[in-house]
């Protein structure tokens, strides 16, 4: 009689073992937000941090109404909701990025400024996981 319980006590222990890599595993990718901010054009940090937010949060939106990307911005808000901020050089260095993030990031959203026949990215929005990402941005300094 002691054997079929011993078998069951195993048999449950390992569904737990699996149920907690399971979700280590869930919890080892991480996504993050990245605002790249134009540094080339001049701004006081009200402008910059009201271009940085609206960027963020039309990506955001755009992210949240797909119906198969709106599951990574809930693991994104579950995990700490992390928003990392750089500095971008100029408009052909944000619109080098922004083709390179192409395939990689999740999401993407350029904000664009117009003057005249003249459009500037003024601030790059990306959505995607943080492994990726670190590589696209690993000479980028933080904005502050």
């Amino acid at each position: 009689m002691k054997t079929p319980n011993r078998n069951l006590r195993q048999v449950n222990n390992k569904r737990r073992r699996l149920d907690i890599t399971i979700s280590r595993g869930h919890a080892t990718t991480q996504y993050l937000f990245y605002a790249i901010l134009n540094t080339d054009l001049r701004m006081n940090i009200g402008v910059a941090a009201e271009n940085i937010a609206n960027a963020l949060l039309i990506l955001y939106n755009q992210l949240d109404t797909d119906t198969v990307k709106y599951q990574y911005v809930d693991i994104w808000a579950k995990s700490g909701r992390r928003i990392t901020i750089l500095k971008g050089y100029d408009h052909k260095h944000l619109k080098y990025l922004e083709n390179e993030l192409q395939f990689m990031a999740l999401g993407t959203h350029a904000l664009r400024q117009i003057w005249g026949r003249n459009r500037a990215i003024v601030v790059l929005a990306v959505f995607g996981q943080k492994e990726d990402m670190d590589e696209i941005f690993e000479g980028l300094s933080y904005l502050r």
